[in-house]
Order: structure tokens, then C-alpha cells, then sequence
């Protein structure tokens, strides 16, 4: 009786914990030397994301959306527990992929590779002249504060360094792209004067320096003439100019701040990518934590040290000294977008639009809540059951064998205390 009761209560932890709250898995990413992960929270996050397909004829193919949620980092981990969408679109499934270099879209890998970004794939049918499709996640999110005040330029190797311990990967980290066009003279003008700063080839000073030139020589705004598209790192420190009383400042915000900084740093030789992702306050008391908004930020490759984030929309010098080399402690920064690439936006027909038809979606409003519990529905219900990780199946199995092999025990008994009262 005993057995059967700890069968059947062990039966039900496993299926609860695969199917209602995921089991988080462990995160292959180790946590970089001398850094410190603190004030860990478990998150229910909901995020929807609503595109326009703005084209005056219907879609004469199916339209596939991939919606990140997550890309490969050490501080953080993320769970789909359901996915819905508007009327024609259907959950293909989720999965680990990456840029492609060469095609610009994504391909299948591995939760293991560095440049790995984790989401749900949907497919849109029947699509008509600029209908609105939506998408729906459901996410549970393991997140922690990250702490580098303990990484100083003793603990940091130089470039050199950095090449021989990424070895063949280290060219991808540092080639020139189309946004980070860092051989372009303002940014070889940058990295000079950046260079006279440093003094050297230590990656933390590098780094340092330049987020200290950031602070003094940008300013966060989005100006009344400013361009929507992204631009090249070089139009962001050369074009985007004006006098102040300060002197000649660059301006723009957390895509112009990031992209011009991963320029710098390629040009140095240091390794570095772009982070897209979304930030969340850390209000405390009864509120808790909450979302902020979308974010760019950037990571970078220190010797000895690994891959660690790094703010880069410093505006002024107090934010420097307070944040230096690292993220701004009270918020979550969850990476769900990792660039290492980029190239030439698509070519367009005639009329200067896409080629392709799925390609006529733009994205047209978002919006990310914290504390939102997906709705047990059959749909949701199985979709969590498919995505269930492996070794919850495995102990599933282990917990029916043994429940078979009990009921046989129970029989065998039974049918011998039988034979043996009829004897």
C-alpha cells in the first residue's frame, strides 16, 4: 500500500513539473570567472507581437514568423509554456537556431552554440492585403542581476589573448559587417583617439575607454530629423552631429550607442556582438518586478575572463562611474535577439518593395507584461507536454515501469496465496 501511494505521488511530481511549472533546465552557458549572479527571480512573462502584412494583394505563399525569446547568455533561461495566434497561423514548433552569414535567415543548431537563440516558429495561411496577424508566448523566465565590479584590467588578458583562446571562432567575432563598418575613416578616427586614452592593449582598459568616450562625447536622444532606419556605425559618429555648449555631440539611442560600440571594438580586434532584448525593473516592495521596455546592449570577449554583457548607452559621466564595465544593477536584462552578423538590407523590385512575400510584413505594435499565467487550455496543455524536456520523460517511463512491475508483483502473489489455499 505504501509502495503503490509513493508510486502514485511520485507519478504525479513528475508529470506536474514536465507539463504545469517546466523544470528548468540547466544552463549550458558557465558563468564567467569573477562574475557574480545575484537576487535570482522566476518570472510568468506574456508577450504578444502584431505584424501588418502592408501589401495590396494576398499572400501567394504561407508567412513564417519566428519569435525570439531568449538568446544564448549565462544569467538567464526561458521556458515556452504556450503559444497562440490570430486566425491562420498555427505553432510549427520551438527550437534553437541561428543567422545565417550567408542567407541572412535563420538555421536549425543547437542550445549549445554561443550565437543560439531559442522561440516559436509560426505559420500564416491565407493572409489578405494588409490584414494584421498577432502572436502570442507564454514564457517562464529563470533571471538573474549580473555583478563584474570584481573584473578589473589585472584579472583581463590583451587582444592577443583573446585570439589564441578563441582560436578559429575569433575571426567571426571581429570582421567587418555592413552596419559595423569600422575601416570607414570616422570610425578609424574614433578608435585612434580612444587608442591615445588606453595606452595599450589590455581589453578591460579598451573597453573602459570607450565607454567613457561614449559618455562624454554622445548624448541619448532621438532627434526631430532623425533617420527610422538603423545606420552604419560610421553615420552614427559622423553624421548624427550637433554643437552644444559642450561641444560637438553624437546622438541617438540604445541601437545607435550599441552599434557604433561593437564598430569600436571590432576595430580594436576585440571580440564583440549586439544584444537586443527586453529590460525589467526591479521596483521592490509590493510591485515587484516590471517590464521597461526593448533594449540594445552588446557583449564582448575578455581574456580570462569569457564572454560577459556590457551596457553601452552610457549618456554622461556620472552613469559611467557608477556602472563602468558591466550592466545597470537594478534591472533584468534578458537577451532575446544576439547579432554577430549583419549584411545589406534585401534587394526589392521595382516598385521598392520585397521580393519575397512574406517579407511585405512589418511589424506593426508589441507588448510584454510580467506575471501573466498562461490559460490551461487542450492546446496549451499539449503543446507543453511536446516541449517537455527529455529526462522528465525518461523519469516518466522509469515511474510507469515501475508501476507495471508492481501490479505483476501484486498478481504473482496473489495467484500463488490462491494455488496454495487450494492445495
Amino acid at each position: 500500500m505504501h509502495k503503490s501511494c509513493f508510486i502514485g505521488f511520485a507519478l504525479a511530481v513528475f508529470l506536474c513539473s514536465g507539463i504545469f511549472v517546466p523544470i528548468r533546465e540547466a544552463n549550458t552557458t558557465s558563468v564567467p570567472s569573477k562574475v557574480r549572479l545575484f537576487d535570482p527571480r522566476t518570472l510568468y512573462i506574456h508577450g504578444y507581437l502584431v505584424y501588418k502584412y502592408n501589401c495590396p494583394t494576398p499572400a501567394s505563399i504561407p508567412i513564417p514568423v519566428f519569435v525570439e525569446v531568449w538568446a544564448n547568455n549565462f544569467w538567464s533561461d526561458v521556458r515556452i509554456l504556450q503559444t497562440a495566434s490570430s486566425s491562420g497561423g498555427k505553432t510549427l514548433g520551438v527550437g534553437y537556431v541561428k543567422s545565417n552569414v550567408t542567407s541572412g535567415k535563420y538555421d536549425l543548431t543547437e542550445r549549445e552554440d554561443h550565437n543560439s537563440i531559442y522561440g516559436a516558429q509560426f505559420n500564416f495561411t491565407d493572409v489578405e492585403p494588409y490584414q494584421e496577424i498577432r502572436t502570442d508566448v507564454w514564457i517562464k523566465l529563470s533571471i538573474s542581476k549580473v555583478d563584474m565590479t570584481n573584473i578589473l584590467n589585472e584579472t583581463v588578458g590583451n587582444i592577443s589573448e583573446a585570439s589564441n583562446q578563441l582560436g578559429a571562432d575569433y575571426g567571426t567575432y571581429v570582421n567587418k559587417t555592413y552596419y559595423w563598418d569600422y575601416g570607414n575613416a570616422s570610425v578609424q578616427d574614433v578608435i585612434q583617439e580612444i587608442n591615445q586614452t588606453a595606452g595599450g592593449s589590455n581589453v578591460y582598459d579598451l573597453v573602459y575607454a570607450t565607454i567613457d568616450w561614449f559618455s562624454t562625447h554622445m548624448i541619448y536622444r532621438e532627434h526631430e530629423d532623425y533617420p527610422d532606419q538603423r545606420l552604419k556605425a560610421s553615420q552614427v559618429l559622423n553624421e548624427t552631429i550637433e554643437v552644444t555648449g559642450d561641444g560637438e555631440k553624437r546622438y541617438g539611442v540604445c541601437r545607435h550607442f550599441a552599434d557604433g560600440f561593437v564598430a569600436v571594438m571590432r576595430g580594436f580586434g576585440i571580440p564583440c556582438n549586439l544584444f537586443n532584448g527586453l529590460v525589467f525593473s526591479d521596483i521592490g516592495g509590493t510591485v515587484g518586478v516590471v517590464f521597461s521596455g526593448g533594449h540594445a546592449w552588446c557583449e564582448v570577449y575578455m581574456p580570462s575572463i569569457g564572454w560577459v554583457p556590457v551596457e553601452v548607452t552610457i549618456s554622461d559621466r556620472y552613469i559611467r562611474d557608477v556602472v563602468r564595465v558591466g550592466l545597470i544593477s537594478p534591472y533584468y536584462y534578458l537577451p532575446i535577439r544576439k547579432e554577430f552578423t549583419n549584411s545589406e538590407p534585401e534587394e526589392t523590385d521595382e516598385q521598392g518593395e520585397p521580393e519575397e512575400p512574406y517579407e511585405h510584413l512589418i511589424a506593426a505594435y508589441w507588448g510584454w507584461s510580467v506575471g501573466e499565467v498562461p490559460v490551461l487550455t487542450l492546446e496549451g496543455l499539449i503543446h507543453a507536454v511536446v516541449s517537455m524536456p527529455i529526462i522528465n520523460w525518461i523519469l516518466l517511463v522509469a515511474v510507469i515501469v515501475l508501476i507495471v512491475d508492481s501490479i505483476m508483483v501484486r498478481r504473482k502473489i496473489k495467484a500463488l496465496t490462491e494455488h496454495t489455499l487450494l492445495v
